[in-house]
């Protein structure tokens, strides 16, 4: 049972209301593309419903309408009230400082990080029309009664990923929101540090009567909803309440359409047509039985397709690309690296896990020359980086290794292809559209190729930012959780995708909570 902490807000309608949503975009060419077909979807006050669908379903783009980010092409979308179809810009900007929290996948773009944690927290409440000192006691009062309190005088950049996340819950609640969004909040944390923020988002929600729609590929956060449903193809596919064992439905939608997911039509035998027959309180549905296996996904790297192969490289001369000996890194009273060793080996896949601020990314950082350690020896592609400057490292970067961050940078007019081609013309490449087909080709990138990136999903941009690093055919590729954003099949294409890159020759290290890459790693080295 939940305790009842906030005051009872006045009895209204649904918190969301969807009704006959399309969101329609056109991409280079001309050709028009539809993220939202017909979506209906209402959401009661209070209630936590759970948003699960594979990368491309439409989920980003539900939670952009909600914000008010997108605008509707055609339907109805009521926020606590308020249609969103036709806002005005004045509207939609005080529905978000007012009615809605948000909690993205990165804490890093929800904190400042120059402020300390309390401010952090105290700086929504100035931007609901707080006085300071109002703020401020609010603030604190909210980080005890969320178990946050320790952390209220520390800067975002000395908080651990699931401490962070914590933080960024907690400001998202600061004042009072209606409706609480969450945007793939766990995806970069291990499995304690995101059960902890599950547990949070649900105490927040409701310590302040919110309702809450959490967006996540993962099925643990199952069981802090009310409801699960899934998106599919821009609908609304099933629902089902955790609570209640056998009680997934399909759904139809007010035109009456039903899609059969492919999970169960393999399960049932049926892969095309089907028959129709009725009996009182039932549909029937049949076809024909069929054995054909599922394809373009599994982690055998054969079945990826050709990946382009690290170009000839005097780094690449089958001795180590990257290399750690006796280095120790600490934080105040904080060690993070005690005499830590490592070894990046070229045609290998290594992969570095560990708890949430355990030290994974600090370790890549390390390795590429962003950050010194306080003594011990790091050297890429065999220059020890303690003799070169800022400008050396950059050039030693640029000539030998291809990155993917968290952030995922990407040119945001361009679509995903143009991404790629200018990845090369910026390591002064030629043109080479072989190697940009194969790159899309291998992750899985055709059907958004020529999408503008903005446009695209969590995971299809992650995809995009690692197939960047890919296209450069540099001779170490350095990744930092790069399945945090994406769905089952999509990680199992990523990882046979990177095994087929290291078997090409390039050594591939990667940092990650994710244990089907794991599973597929050359090395795995564990930070405790």
């Amino acid at each position: 049972m939940r305790p009842t902490v906030a005051p009872p807000r006045p009895a209204r309608a649904d918190a969301v209301r969807v009704t006959d949503l399309f969101c329609l975009y056109t991409v280079p060419g001309g050709a028009t593309v539809a993220a939202l077909r017909g979506m209906s979807l209402h959401v009661a006050p209070g209630e936590r419903l759970v948003v699960h669908g594979p990368n491309g379903s439409g989920k980003t783009t539900l939670l952009r309408v909600l914000t008010g980010e997108v605008a509707p092409s055609a339907g109805s979308v009521t926020v606590d009230g308020v249609e969103l179809a036709g806002a005005s810009a004045s509207r939609i900007a005080g529905l978000r400082r007012t009615v809605l929290g948000l909690v993205d996948q990165q804490s890093g773009r929800m904190l400042r990080a120059e402020l300390r944690v309390g401010d952090n927290v105290a700086l929504q409440l100035r931007l609901a029309g707080h006085s300071r000192a109002e703020a401020d006691a609010r603030a604190g009062k909210l980080l005890g009664e969320l178990g946050l309190a320790t952390l209220a005088d520390r800067r975002p950049a000395t908080l651990s990923a699931g401490e962070a996340q914590r933080v960024a819950v907690c400001a998202a609640v600061a004042h009072n929101p209606t409706v609480l969004l969450a945007d793939e909040p766990t995806g970069e944390l291990d499995i304690d540090a995101a059960d902890a923020v599950y547990d949070l988002l649900a105490s927040a929600a409701d310590r302040v009567g919110a309702t809450l729609l959490l967006v996540t590929h993962d099925p643990r956060a199952a069981r802090i909803g009310d409801r699960v449903v899934r998106i599919r193809d821009g609908r609304l596919s099933e629902q089902w309440h955790p609570d209640r064992p056998h009680d997934e439905s399909l759904v139809v939608d007010s035109r009456g359409w039903v899609r059969l997911p492919e999970p169960l039509r393999q399960r049932a035998g049926i892969l095309g047509d089907v028959s129709v027959d009725e009996e009182p309180g039932r549909i029937l549905l049949g076809g024909h039985s069929s054995t054909r296996d599922r394809s373009g996904w599994d982690a055998d790297p054969d079945l990826v397709g050709p990946v382009p192969a690290p170009l000839p490289s005097p780094a690449a001369d089958g001795k180590p690309l990257a290399r750690l000996r006796h280095v120790h890194v600490a934080y105040g009273e904080r060690t993070l690296f005690a005499g830590i060793d490592l070894v990046v080996q070229p045609a290998a896949l290594t992969v570095v896990r560990g708890r949430s601020g355990a030290g994974k990314s600090t370790l890549l950082r390390l390795l590429l020359g962003l950050a010194d350690p306080d003594s011990g020896f790091v050297s890429l592609a065999g220059c020890p980086l303690d003799g070169l400057d800022r400008a050396a490292r950059a050039d030693l970067r640029r000539s030998c290794v291809g990155v993917a961050t968290q952030s995922g940078a990407l040119a945001e007019p361009l679509d995903a292809r143009e991404n790629l081609t200018l990845a090369r013309a910026a390591r002064d490449l030629p043109p080479d559209d072989a190697v940009v087909s194969a790159t899309i080709e291998a992750l899985g990138l055709e059907p958004v190729a020529r999408r503008p990136v903005r446009l695209l999903s969590g995971g299809e941009r992650q995809r995009v930012a690692i197939a960047r690093s890919l296209v450069v055919q540099r001779p170490l590729v350095v990744l930092d959780e790069p399945t945090s954003r994406q769905d089952e099949a999509h990680a199992e294409l990523l990882s046979a995708a990177l095994v087929a890159v290291s078997c090409a020759g390039a050594a591939v290290l990667c940092a990650t909570h994710d244990p089907v890459l794991a599973a597929a790693a050359d090395y795995v080295i564990d930070l405790r």
